[in-house]
């Protein structure tokens, strides 16, 4: 009974809290936050900014009801604006129900002036760059400090070991700007003399001074390459990358100590390094074996390793294997399955014994394929890039062949394929996950150039172009299209080009190109203007062998050839007055092209060869052959400077057939100029016009052929230099490779990176001028290839 009464007790002492709890909930419900009655800014300190510039980034307002909310995010803004040390809000009664708030911020002090003290190896303005400070920015104690830390990385980095940066900040707080001074100690700048090396047994010095990275000795080119600086930190790293070239040549148990390098100054700016190696027992590659293995054959997962038993032990040549195992199973469906490389000692042989040993899963088939990220670009666009389909053996090899044939497109800042798991047993779903690049291009600018000289041009191009999709800005599609016009003082162009890359969606590209250039640098005695068309579709073939069928119409017009009365000798070839007019070019090429070059630009290995095939007489006025092949190919040579050596070879012949009986002079072959033969004039090899003497004017031949050599050392990043040697003929008739007529030149020159294009700067000097035309040397310059 009694506990009857304290239970009911207890309920009823609930339903009254519950009850007092509701009615306060209630009572919170009806009372109205205050409104605002004014807003007061109050600066502690100097004032930096208007009052108006304040209440310009807050949100709250006069009038409105006061919301803690919006005063946090107010307070927010001021923050964002860069502008305040410190901001503070107070709220304070006013009449009636009204509140005032106030605003107290503290301004942040603007840098009014950067001083350097001490620094007599680089400039103010150097400093101030690599500092990334810059002044009438508002002051930020840790932006400075880090500046401090930049400079002296900056002073490390060429060379200055010793460099001490410290700073100081002088405050006005009248007028609310502060000086920054930078105290700089610079040391002394150490070259490094001599690199030796002691107790290397199995390497000769100059072996080991090659696997240094960035540790040098200084030379006659090191203000050049920036080479020859001691920089203790990466001078660290070279000595890591010492011990893992010993490991991966067996010596397993190589010593080389930091401790004990011993680095002796010859004076204050010279050091000689000194570094001591125990390089002990070189360690071979014993019997190697596969364990756990039951869908492929221990003869068939070797036949992958690329390793003989007897050759010296190489750790990374080993993990190296391992991972190959580990994609031949992932290749073919098995993408859980791993490869583990186990090394035994085997105290008999002396070597170390391998065993691969495997874990094994099941295969998975590719169920669909998910795309994300696309905001403008078609999935089906994505999909044909793909080298997987649904149903296909899941292969991550192809997996990464996809994800290189995506990003290769530029249509996708970053792209990234991945495996995911489904609801079906040996089942996986290929997600593709990307962001939208840009892919549209507008330049504008001016160039110049020894052929054209002076060239200003607009450009208008999309990478991703839809013909057909105005309402997207005419993206997303996968075509291509390029706009180009340019004015110059020796000649003009327009270009309307579109590509289709995938026609019928196959991997087979359709294109159309619109242009109309008129020239007057070909020669002194005639202007040319071309306008037409060409239509082409491209295809790969096979491995990096890619076909090009094109059909091409075009009306070519001679004009402002000097008057005279042929065949009179007036000193104007004969072939160039009487070609006065318009005459209509329709042919057909096919082009063979294979390309495997490292790098288009500063290219060191690779090879490229075309085969050009035309065939002109499908209508028009002109019928001719021609056959057309050049190669490029480039040898590394010294991994030092970044040397190599390109041997350039072209043979052409182009031959009259028909109605014809010879090749119109503008579609001869010539040599002389920035591609060809460069210690000549643009065409001035090539065979002469009998009655024109006066000018000496080449009209071209039937039959060229060229050699060329270049030796470049990439001296920097942006800069190259090069000494190269061209040889060519050009004769009269087709298939007249005779060489008696030759010229050759040799030359030096420079590679200059400007705006994702190289500079060309050729100086070449003539050995042998067939046809007395060679005026000493002959400077060249240029952008572009010569491919």
């Amino acid at each position: 009974m009694r506990i009857k009464k304290i239970i009911s007790s207890f309920i009823l002492c609930l339903g009254v809290l519950f009850s007092a709890t509701s009615l306060t909930a209630q009572q919170r419900s009806v009372e109205t936050l205050p409104e605002v009655n004014k807003i007061r800014i109050l600066f502690q300190g100097f004032q930096s900014v208007s009052e108006e510039y304040v209440l310009g980034n807050i949100q709250l307002r006069p009038g409105m009801d006061y919301n803690s909310t919006v005063v946090d995010q107010s307070i927010r803004a001021l923050y964002n604006t860069n502008q305040f040390e410190f901001v503070e809000v107070q709220v304070e009664n006013a009449i009636g129900d009204k509140v005032d708030v106030i605003f107290k911020v503290v301004p942040k002090y603007t840098i009014g002036s950067l001083q350097f003290n001490g620094n007599q190896e680089y400039s103010d303005s150097r400093l101030a760059n690599k500092g990334e400070i810059v002044a009438n920015e508002p002051l930020d104690e840790y932006a400075v400090s880090l500046a401090a830390e930049k400079i002296e990385a900056y002073y490390v980095e060429r060379g200055f070991p010793d460099v001490l940066v410290d700073y100081r900040i002088n405050k006005d707080q009248e007028t609310g700007y502060a000086s920054v001074v930078f105290d700089i100690d610079e040391g002394g700048k150490v070259k490094v003399t001599d690199i030796l090396f002691s107790g290397n047994d199995a390497f000769k010095d100059k072996k080991l001074r090659k696997v240094l990275a960035e540790t040098k000795e200084s030379s006659w080119l090191s203000w050049i390459t920036g080479s020859g600086k001691f920089d203790e930190s990466k001078f660290k790293e070279d000595l890591e990358l010492l011990r893992v070239f010993y490991r991966d040549n067996g010596y397993l148990d190589v010593v080389i100590d930091e401790d004990a390098v011993d680095i002796t100054f010859k004076s204050e700016d010279k050091a000689r390094i000194a570094i001591t190696i125990v390089e002990g027992q070189r360690y071979y590659l014993g019997d190697m074996s596969v364990a756990n293995n039951t869908i492929f054959t221990e003869d068939e997962l070797m036949n992958e390793v690329r390793l003989e038993a007897g050759e010296a032990f190489s750790p990374s040549q080993v993990d190296a294997a391992a991972t190959t195992l580990s994609e031949y199973y992932s290749s073919r469906g098995y993408l859980n399955a791993n490869v583990r490389a186990e090394r035994v000692p085997n105290m008999e042989t002396r070597g170390i014994d391998v065993v691969f040993r495997v874990r094994e899963s099941e295969k998975f088939y590719v169920e669909s394929i998910n795309v994300e990220g696309n905001t403008k670009t078609k999935t089906r666009v994505i999909v044909r890039e793909l080298a997987l389909r649904p149903g296909d053996v899941f292969d991550l090899t192809r997996m990464k062949t996809s994800e290189s044939r995506l990003k290769n497109t530029r249509y996708f800042g970053d792209v990234r394929l991945s495996p995911e798991a489904t609801n079906i047993p040996g089942r996986k779903d290929l997600n593709v996950t990307l962001t939208e690049g840009r892919t549209g291009n507008f330049s504008f600018g001016a160039g110049f150039g020894s052929v054209e000289s002076a060239v200003v041009f607009f450009e208008l191009s999309q990478g991703n172009f839809d013909l057909f999709n105005w309402r997207n800005g005419f993206q997303g599609d996968g075509q291509k299209f390029r706009f180009r016009a340019s004015l110059g003082t020796n000649s003009n162009e327009i270009i309307i080009a579109f590509e289709e890359p995938w026609l019928f969606e196959q991997r087979l590209a359709f294109g159309v190109e619109l242009f109309r250039r008129e020239s007057d640098y070909n020669s002194s005695d005639y202007n040319e203007l071309r306008t037409g068309f060409e239509v082409y579709l491209r295809r790969r073939l096979f491995e990096l062998v890619e076909a090009r069928l094109s059909y091409r119409l075009e009306l070519v017009e001679i004009f402002d050839v000097p008057a005279g009365d042929y065949p009179v000798d007036d000193g104007i070839p004969n072939v160039f007055q009487e070609a006065v007019g318009e005459e209509l070019v329709s042919k057909v090429g096919l082009t063979f092209l294979r390309d495997n070059r490292d790098s288009i630009l500063f290219t060191r290995k690779g090879n490229r060869t075309s085969i050009m095939n035309e065939f002109a007489g499908l209508g028009g006025d002109v019928s001719y052959y021609k056959i057309d092949g050049r190669m490029a190919h480039f040898i590394p040579t010294w991994d030092t400077m970044e040397q190599s050596l390109s041997i350039v070879g072209r043979l052409g012949s182009v031959i009259p057939y028909g109605n014809s009986t010879e090749v119109p002079f503008y579609d001869r072959f010539y040599l002389g100029g920035p591609d060809s033969l460069r210690g000549f004039d643009h065409r001035d090899i090539g065979p002469r016009d009998g009655d024109a003497l006066a000018r000496d004017e080449s009209i071209g031949g039937n039959t060229y052929g060229l050699v060329s050599f270049e030796y470049m050392f990439r001296v920097a990043e942006p800069l190259g230099l090069v000494m190269f040697y061209d040889w060519g003929f050009v004769n009269e008739d087709e298939y007249d490779f005779g060489m008696n007529d030759y010229a050759d030149n040799w030359g030096v020159g420079a590679r200059i990176m400007m705006m994702g294009s190289p500079l060309k700067l050729d100086l070449g000097f003539p050995i042998t001028d067939p046809y007395g035309v060679g005026g000493g040397m002959q400077f060249n310059f240029s952008f572009g290839t010569r491919f």
